[in-house]
C-alpha cells in the first residue's frame, strides 16, 4: 500500500500545478476528484476524456515539472541565484518568499509581477541554475540546414527552435529548462545529439512558424557535415507552414501531372457518390505534399537509426502518437497533428501499395526501402479504431538474416549441443517461446548452418519475413486453402532434406510434421509455450501419441530476449539481500551491474539484446520417459535441465544483464 501511495503523490501535485497554471479551475479539479471517489475513474483521465487537458500537457507536468527535489527547494535556489547575480536584494527575496508562503505562487512570477526583475533576468538565472547556456532569440538566427533537419511538427511539439547543425550535433533554443527531458526522445527520432540553449520568448510557437517560413534564417551556407546530414535526416523545407493542400496544388500546377488517386473515369452524377471520391482525391494530393512526405521519411529513417523493430502510429486525442519499439520497449518519440494525420496515413498506404479509400477494414502491405546503407523490408498493417486508423510498421533489416548460431547469446555448452543437433540428418527440433522472443531469428540462424548447395531446403512461413538465398520459401495463405497442414502434405512429395514449418498451431500440422521427421527429414518448427518441457505437454494435448513424440523429437529449445547493459554507462553496485533473493542469487554475491543511462542508450541503461536459452536434448533415457507418458517435470529433472533463469543468472553475474531485466522477462 505504501508503494501505491508514493506513486500517487506526483498525480496529486499535478492537479495543483494545473490550477496554478490557470489551465483548469479549482472547481473543475474538485469536481473531477469527487467523481473519482464515486466512479473510480482517475481525475486526470476524466479531464483527458473531456479534452480539458491533453496527453502532452499531462506528460510535461508529471515528468518535467516534478523534479526529485521539492518545489520549495527549487524556488529557494532560484532566489539564491538571482541574489548571487545581484538582480535582487535580500529584502526583495524575503518579501517574495513571504508572498509565496501566503499564496503558493511560483517565486519567479511573484518577482516578475512586482517589477523587481525582467523575464530575461529570470531565464538567465534559470540557465545558470540548470547548467545551460543562455542566448537571445533575436541574436541567434537559424541555419537553413538546422531547420531542414527537423520537421516543423516535431519542433512545435517539443517547443524548440533549431539553430545550428554541426555534424550529428543539433543546437536548439528552448524557453523552459524542463523541456530538456523531451529532447532525449526527440534525439531518437532524429538520430542527432541535441544541445539545448535557454532563451527568453513570449510565443515560441509563433517564432517556430516564422523560421519555417524562412524568416530570421542565417545566410551562412551549411557546412559540408551539415550538407551530408541533410540527406540522412530527411529535411523539411521552409514551406511546411503552407497547408499541405495548397502546396500539393502548387506542385500539380507546376508539373502538370495527376496524382495517384485521380480518377480516370467520368465522375458519378449524385452528390453523395461524388463526395467520397473528392475526399480521397484530396487525401492523395495531401499525401504527396512535401511536408508529409518528409515527415514519413523522417519517422522511418529515425526508427532505422535508433535500431527500432516496430513503429506504432496510434490515433489518440488530441493528436496521433508515434512510438518506436527499441530492444522490446516502446518509446514515445513524437505526435502528429490531427489536421495532417489522414495525409500521413495515406502516404504510408501509398508507399505500401494499399487502398487509401479503404478505411473501415484492416489492410496489410509492405515497403522495400534502403536506409543508411541497409535494405529494409517494412511490413505495414492498418487497423481501424474508434479514433481513426492505427498503423504498425515492422522493420525487417535484411542484414540481420546473416546472423549465425554464435551470435545468438548461447552459453558455450548449449551452443555446442545445438550445432551438433543441427548436423543430424533427421528428427524434429522445436523452438518455443512467446511472440517477439526471437524464435524466427534462431531458426534462420540454424538454416544458415546448412549447406544450401548439397541439401534441398524448404520453409513454410506465415508470413515470409526475410528472404534467404538458396532456400525455397513458401507463403502460407489460408484464404486460398494454403494452410500449414495442406502445404506441408504437398512439401513431403518434393524430395526435401530440411523442412522449416513456421509454427505448429493445430493437431493436424503437428502430426504431419512428426511424420516428416520420422521419414528421414530434418524438421525445424516453433510453438508458443513458456518453457522447453511444456512443449512435450502441448504436443500430448494436441492428441499426438507419446510414442510418436518420442520417436520424432530430437530437441526442444526455449528462449527469451533480454536487454543488455549499455557498455557506455555500465556501473557496478552492491545488491541488497532482498534483490538477491528476488533474482535467486546467494547472499555471497557482492556486486552486480546496471546501466546509469546515457545518450547512447537513450537514457534507458540498456543497449541491444541477447538470447536466454534452455535446451532439452532427447537422449535414449529421455525418449523412453516420453514414450512412457512420464510427467514433464520428471523429464526435465532427468535431463538435468539448466533453465532460462539459471542461464540469465550467469549473464547477470558476468555483467551482461541487469537484475531488473531478469525480473521483467524471466520467471524464477
Amino acid at each position: 500500500m505504501k508503494k501505491k501511495q508514493t506513486s500517487d503523490i506526483p498525480i496529486l501535485d499535478a492537479g495543483e500545478e494545473l490550477v496554478k497554471r490557470d489551465i483548469i479551475t479549482r472547481e473543475e479539479l474538485d469536481e473531477a476528484r469527487r467523481k473519482e471517489q464515486v466512479s473510480g475513474v482517475p481525475w486526470y483521465r476524466q479531464l483527458l476524456q473531456t479534452h480539458r487537458i491533453g496527453f502532452d500537457l499531462l506528460d510535461d507536468i508529471l515528468h518535467h515539472e516534478f523534479h526529485p527535489r521539492s518545489k520549495r527547494e527549487e524556488h529557494e535556489r532560484l532566489g539564491a541565484t538571482l541574489l548571487a547575480m545581484k538582480a535582487i536584494t535580500e529584502n526583495d527575496l524575503k518579501e517574495a518568499l513571504k508572498e509565496q508562503n501566503r499564496t503558493g505562487r511560483l517565486l519567479g512570477n511573484i518577482l516578475l509581477d512586482s517589477g523587481k526583475i525582467t523575464r530575461r533576468t529570470i531565464v538567465m538565472a534559470l540557465a545558470k541554475q540548470n547548467g545551460l547556456e543562455y542566448a537571445d532569440v533575436e541574436k541567434t538566427p537559424s541555419q537553413r540546414a538546422a531547420i531542414e533537419a527537423v520537421p516543423e511538427s516535431v519542433a512545435r511539439r517539443n517547443q524548440m527552435i533549431p539553430v545550428r547543425l554541426e555534424g550529428d550535433r543539433l543546437t536548439v533554443l528552448i524557453a523552459d529548462p524542463g523541456l530538456r527531458q523531451n529532447l532525449k526522445e526527440t534525439s531518437i527520432l532524429l538520430g542527432l545529439r541535441i544541445y539545448p540553449m535557454l532563451t527568453t520568448i513570449e510565443n515560441i510557437k509563433e517564432e517556430i512558424a516564422k523560421r519555417y517560413r524562412g524568416e530570421n534564417l542565417s545566410e551562412k551556407p551549411p557546412t559540408p557535415s551539415s550538407a551530408k546530414e541533410e540527406k540522412v535526416a530527411a529535411p523539411i523545407t521552409k514551406s511546411e507552414t503552407i497547408s499541405v493542400k495548397e502546396e500539393s496544388k502548387q506542385t500539380e500546377k507546376k508539373k502538370g501531372k495527376k496524382t495517384m488517386a485521380t480518377p480516370q473515369e467520368p465522375s458519378v452524377t449524385t452528390a453523395e457518390q461524388e463526395k467520397p471520391k473528392l475526399r480521397f482525391e484530396e487525401l492523395a494530393r495531401e499525401a504527396s505534399g512535401m511536408p508529409v512526405v518528409k515527415l514519413v521519411q523522417t519517422i522511418i529513417e529515425g526508427a532505422a537509426k535508433a535500431g527500432a523493430t516496430d513503429i506504432h502510429l496510434d490515433p489518440q486525442e488530441p493528436e496521433m502518437r508515434v512510438r518506436y519499439r527499441i530492444d522490446g520497449i516502446l518509446h514515445d518519440v513524437m505526435s502528429i497533428a490531427r489536421e495532417i494525420e489522414p495525409a500521413v496515413i495515406s502516404r504510408i498506404k501509398i508507399m505500401s501499395d494499399l487502398d487509401i479509400t479503404e478505411t473501415r477494414r484492416p489492410q496489410d502491405g509492405h515497403i522495400s526501402l534502403e536506409v543508411a546503407g541497409n535494405e529494409y523490408d517494412i511490413r505495414v498493417a492498418t487497423l481501424p479504431t474508434y479514433l481513426g486508423e492505427r498503423v504498425v510498421l515492422r522493420m525487417l533489416d535484411q542484414s540481420s538474416v546473416l546472423q549465425g548460431i554464435k551470435d545468438l547469446g548461447l552459453e558455450p555448452e548449449d551452443e555446442e549441443t545445438l550445432l551438433r543437433l543441427i548436423e543430424q540428418p533427421y528428427g524434429m527440433i522445436l523452438v518455443t517461446g512467446p511472440t517477439g522472443s526471437g524464435k524466427t531469428t534462431t531458426l534462420y540462424a540454424a538454416l544458415n548452418q546448412k549447406n544450401v548447395v548439397e541439401e534441398s531446403i524448404v520453409t513454410l512461413e506465415d508470413p515470409v519475413e526475410y528472404q534467404l538465398s538458396g532456400i525455397n520459401q513458401v507463403q502460407i495463405d489460408p484464404d486460398i486453402d494454403m494452410t500449414f497442414a495442406n502445404v506441408l502434405r504437398a512439401a513431403l512429395r518434393q524430395d526435401i532434406d530440411v523442412l522449416l514449418v513456421g509454427e505448429i498451431r493445430d493437431p493436424e500440422t503437428a502430426r504431419i510434421a512428426i511424420r516428416a521427421a520420422m521419414t528421414g527429414h530434418l524438421v525445424f518448427s516453433t510453438m508458443h509455450t513458456n518453457d522447453a518441457p511444456e512443449a512435450i505437454s502441448t504436443l500430448r494435448n494436441m492428441g499426438v501419441p507419446s510414442y510418436l513424440i518420442a520417436s520424432a523429437l530430437t530437441a526442444v529449445l526455449a528462449q527469451r530476449l533480454v536487454r543488455k547493459i549499455c557498455l557506455n554507462c555500465k556501473q557496478e553496485f552492491k545488491p541488497d539481500k532482498m534483490l538477491l533473493q528476488s533474482v535467486g542469487l546467494p547472499p555471497t554475491v557482492k556486486q552486480l551491474w546496471r546501466g546509469k543511462g546515457c545518450d547512447v542508450c537513450y537514457h534507458t541503461g540498456n543497449k541491444g539484446r541477447t538470447g536466454i536459452f534452455e535446451i532439452i536434448e532427447v537422449t535414449p533415457e529421455i525418449r523412453k520417459m516420453i514414450a512412457e507418458d512420464r510427467p514433464v517435470d520428471e523429464i526435465a529433472k532427468a535431463a538435468k535441465l539448466k533453465t532460462m533463469a539459471d542461464r540469465c543468472r550467469l549473464k547477470m553475474k558476468a555483467g551482461i544483464v541487469a537484475p531488473e531485466e531478469f525480473l521483467r522477462v524471466i520467471r524464477t
